[in-house]
């Protein structure tokens, strides 16, 4: 079979994007990447040893303004090119997990009458999985509330395909290499992709508050914040059980993840499906300037079933986050239930269900005109 795989722009779509095409590929199917030239799909593409097909998309700004009529004429041109990729390569279906990558691929899709599927990893849809959602053979979420967003639009809770480096991981099924011993609590700090100076901040002075407190940090900074925290630790003279980390590879991200007792983070829909597959609860502080508000949201969900806690930026302080680590690493049967929850949430055969859809969604068979 052949397949199509788009998304991106962003690491939300790219990844579970990429971890789609990787499964795809152990089928034995024929599997490339549509995505945008200047996101990070091509670089991972790369590294992963998927087939990339690279258009001049990008993100849509405001038509009326010269930048928006830009960004339109980029649009349409990279539209029009994959269209033309689509025609000549004729795949069976596109696997579509939304950003401004997408667009051209799967709106291009919809007119050749190739059937497709949309993946939506947040409970609030972007643009363009809103918009091209209601012609989809089906949409899979992530997120239980997520389907109020697509009416009369056949819905699939799959879940979110996470790293399968993490997923073998997660219930301590091999070895880690990285493990992490401690007798102290570990809480595990993450900003998401490009890091969190907020929470960069308020991590350090917060460790501070808590000097005489029986805790172990590992702090995942992002690369362009490494040195500036690095050099805010040595200040502060932070105690030595406190270890920041530019990133994480995957096999340190899993050891991470398992041996932490508490994470204090975005709440991006990647970084909650990892954490809950861990069943590892958190104190989620949504990014402010998320789209439709929908890191809030993300979060709202885990608090709602009693998995994890939300503090919003404008509340973010050390007196604010110190009480809550406090009540999470004091209290083990919050912890449990936290747990129970998490287990209940999480789809541990999300890739098993996404590459079932995309089979259906092969059925129907490709009309290219």
């Amino acid at each position: 079979m052949r397949l199509v795989v788009t998304g991106g722009g962003t690491g939300g779509h790219v990844y579970p994007a990429l971890e789609t095409a990787l499964g795809a590929l152990r089928l034995g199917w024929d599997v490339r990447y549509f995505g945008s030239n200047r996101g990070i799909e091509r670089k991972q593409c790369a590294a992963s040893g998927v087939e990339f097909i690279g258009f001049e998309s990008g993100p849509v700004y405001k038509p009326f303004s010269a930048k928006g009529l830009q960004s339109l004429t980029k649009l349409l041109k990279a539209t029009q090119s994959a269209q033309k990729a689509l025609e000549s390569w004729r795949p069976d279906a596109v696997f579509s997990t939304g950003g401004y990558a997408s667009a051209p691929v799967v709106s291009s899709a919809k007119r050749l009458k190739i059937p497709y599927l949309i993946h939506e990893q947040n409970t609030f849809p972007g643009r363009t999985n809103r918009i091209l959602g209601r012609s989809a053979f089906a949409v899979a979420t992530v997120f239980e509330s997520t389907a109020k967003w697509f009416p009369n639009v056949r819905i699939e809770r799959t879940g979110m395909p996470i790293r399968q480096a993490l997923r073998r991981s997660s219930q301590g099924a091999l070895p880690l290499t990285h493990s992490i011993s401690s007798a102290a609590p570990i809480v595990l700090v993450m900003g998401g992709s490009q890091g969190s100076q907020a929470l960069n901040d308020v991590a350090l002075a917060t460790a501070v508050r808590m000097a005489t407190t029986e805790v172990q940090w590992l702090h995942v900074t992002g690369l362009s914040h490494f040195e500036s925290t690095a050099e805010s630790l040595r200040k502060l003279a932070v105690k030595s059980d406190y270890t920041i980390k530019a990133y994480l590879d995957a096999e340190e991200m899993a050891a991470a993840l398992f041996s932490c007792s508490l994470a204090v983070c975005r709440s991006g829909a990647g970084t909650m499906a990892e954490l809950a597959a861990f069943r590892k609860p958190a104190v989620y502080v949504p990014y402010p300037s998320a789209f439709g508000d929908h890191q809030r949201l993300n979060a709202q969900e885990f608090v709602d079933i009693g998995a994890s806690e939300m503090l919003l930026q404008p509340d973010l302080a050390a007196g604010t986050l110190e009480p809550r680590i406090h009540a999470w690493t004091n209290d083990p049967s919050r912890v449990s239930s936290a747990a129970k929850a998490l287990g209940n949430w999480d789809v541990p055969d999300a890739l098993d269900r996404i590459l079932e859809l995309i089979s259906q969604t092969a059925s129907l068979g490709a009309f290219v005109a």
